[in-house]
């Protein structure tokens, strides 16, 4: 794939296919912390990048900007796409079109998860170019770009995007808190507002579903779980 090309704000690394951006960010933040490091697996069949922060916050606030990269990458999605073509959220990873999944967000954080701030935070993202192997449609529950019509789209051209979408929500979470971030993760929830049943961290669970509260925290009719259950799963 060719190098993308993204804001100042940004260090671009580059690695081979097989390895895991995620996995390469956390090795590089063992032995420093490369605020603003972006890391790239070099492929064209597949989007996998993870970026590296160094957090100014504590873990429950720093924990939150896993949201802004969700909606980060939906927009993604969303400015590429059909308009009828629904972008959704499936907490806490998954992302959806049209009800399939496309891809999958991240995240890692370092250090004691109790202290004052993490040593580092690292979010990733996958999305589905061209797929696996096997027959289009083969899962009706998944999804690649290819299938929707939007072959035409890049690993390049997605990382660059996600890169600008990303910088404009840290910005407003930043400026504005985190209410307009919750606000348009809660507009892209999937199946909000209706009855479902998960599986969450092995725990069963059954209600209505109402999207994210002020801390992050997922609430399923009476039920909360909060973001920090679901790390290792994340990551």
């Amino acid at each position: 794939m060719e190098r993308p090309l993204l804001p100042p704000a940004y260090t671009l690394v580059m690695v081979d296919r097989e390895r895991d951006p995620v996995a390469h960010a956390r090795a590089r933040a063992a032995s420093a912390i490369e605020d603003g490091l972006v890391v790239v697996a070099d492929r064209e069949d597949r989007l996998a990048l993870a970026l590296l922060v160094e957090p100014d916050r504590d873990p429950a606030s720093a924990r939150l900007v896993f949201y802004a990269h969700a909606n980060a990458a939906a927009d993604v999605l969303a400015a590429h796409l059909p308009p009828l073509l629904p972008v959704t959220v499936a907490w806490p990873t998954a992302i959806l079109v049209d009800g399939a999944e496309i891809g999958r967000l991240r995240l890692a954080l370092g250090g004691d998860r109790d202290g004052e701030s993490p040593a580092w935070l690292v979010l990733g993202l996958e999305l589905e170019l061209v797929g696996r192997s096997g027959e289009p449609g083969e899962r009706p529950d998944r999804t690649t770009l290819a299938e929707l019509g939007a072959g035409h789209l890049s690993s390049t051209m997605l990382a660059e995007s996600w890169s600008r979408h990303f910088l404009a929500w840290l910005d407003r979470f930043e400026r504005e808190g985190f209410g307009p971030v919750r606000a348009a993760w809660n507009a892209r929830c999937h199946g909000r507002g209706r009855r479902t049943s998960l599986v969450i961290a092995g725990r069963p669970l059954h209600g209505t579903m109402a999207g994210i509260d002020e801390a992050g925290a997922l609430r399923i009719g009476e039920t909360r779980v909060p973001l920090e259950t679901v790390l290792d799963e994340l990551g």
